[in-house]
C-alpha cells in the first residue's frame, strides 16, 4: 500500500532532476539493501553501502569512513542520510576524498523531518548550513535546489502525523480509506507551492537537493 507524501513525492522528481550528473561508478552512501534511484542514472557499477550488513549490501562501511581508495568513485549518491551522522563534516571529507577529480556528488538532507529512526536522529539542514560545510571539505557547490514550501511542509506534517498516530501502513482498512484523501490534500498543497512566490513561502521548506563538484 502507498500513501502519498508530499516529500517523497518532491525528492523523488529532485533525484530525476539532476540524475544526469551521476554517471560511472556510483556510490550509494547510506543505500540500505533498497536501490530506490538507480533506475535514474546511467552508471557501469552502482554499488549500495551501508553501515549494517545485508544480503543487498555491496559494501559495508559508514559514511565518516569510507572503506574505499581515495579518487576511486567517479559519482556519489547520498540521500537523506546526513542527519542521522554524528560527524557530518568528516563524513563530507570521506565523500571528498573518495571521489574522483570532476567527479560529482548527489545530496538530500531535510530541513524539516519527524523523528526517526531514533536515536540515531542528529540534525536538520538549512542551505546555508550546506554549503559551508561542503566547501569547507573542499567542493565546489553546483545546484542547490529547494524541496517545496510552506504548504508541502503542513501537508507533510499532517500526513505524517496520521500515518503515526493511526498506523496507516498497517491498518490496512484504514490506510486505503485515508490514501486517496492525502493524494488529493498533497498534491494540492504542492500546487500551491507552485503559485505562491512569495518571500515568506519559500522560507519554508521540506529540505534540499545539492549537487556538489570536486
Amino acid at each position: 500500500m502507498y500513501i502519498f507524501q508530499p516529500d517523497r513525492y518532491l525528492l523523488d522528481k529532485q533525484i530525476r532532476k539532476f540524475s544526469h550528473y551521476i554517471k560511472g561508478k556510483v556510490l550509494d552512501v547510506g543505500a540500505g539493501e533498497v536501490d530506490r534511484y538507480g533506475k535514474y542514472f546511467k552508471f557501469n557499477e552502482y554499488i549500495k553501502m551501508d553501515p549494517r550488513h545485508g544480503d543487498k549490501v555491496d559494501l559495508v562501511g559508514s559514511a565518516d569512513n569510507i572503506p574505499l581508495n581515495s579518487e576511486s568513485i567517479d559519482s556519489i549518491v547520498c540521500t537523506q542520510v546526513f542527519e542521522h551522522l554524528e560527524n557530518p563534516q568528516k563524513s563530507a571529507e570521506e565523500i571528498y576524498r573518495v571521489l574522483k577529480k570532476d567527479g560529482y556528488a548527489l545530496l538530500t538532507v531535510p530541513q524539516w523531518n519527524e523523528l526517526h529512526e531514533e536515536p540515531y536522529d542528529f540534525f536538520r539542514y538549512t542551505k546555508f548550513g550546506l554549503k559551508s560545510m561542503f566547501e569547507k571539505a573542499g567542493f565546489e557547490i553546483v545546484e542547490i535546489d529547494q524541496r517545496g514550501g510552506y504548504y508541502s511542509l503542513i501537508a507533510q506534517m499532517i500526513i505524517r502525523h496520521n500515518i503515526d498516530k493511526y498506523g496507516l501502513y498497517k491498518n490496512i482498512i484504514l490506510g486505503k480509506t485515508f490514501a486517496p484523501i492525502c493524494k488529493v490534500y498533497g498534491k494540492f498543497a504542492i500546487w500551491l507551492d507552485s503559485m505562491d512566490k512569495s518571500v515568506s513561502n519559500r522560507k519554508h521548506t521540506l529540505g534540499w537537493c545539492i549537487v556538489l563538484k570536486k
